[in-house]
């Protein structure tokens, strides 16, 4: 079974913003249809960005509309892996 998520300015994607930069913020993960499925998947996203940075630990994370049309980080690395 294949799924399709149809990316749009309406799904919901999990945010990294540095604690000390603001302005610095990172989609890694998404794009989910629903918020509940964001936090959902919210405590294994923070852990595959510890994965990839261990200063992802300083960073807040929350759940967000993002107009975007691109993958979060971590789908972008595991599409390449």
């Amino acid at each position: 079974m294949v799924l399709i998520i149809k990316v749009n300015e309406n799904n919901f994607y999990i945010i990294a913003t540095a604690p000390k930069q603001p302005s610095l913020q990172l989609n890694i993960s998404g794009p989910y249809l629903t918020r509940q499925a964001a936090q959902a998947d919210l405590a294994a996203a923070i852990d595959e960005a510890l994965g990839i940075d261990p200063s992802a630990k300083d960073y807040d994370y929350t759940i967000s509309k993002v107009h975007s049309c691109k993958p979060g980080v971590i789908q972008h690395m595991a599409s390449h892996a």
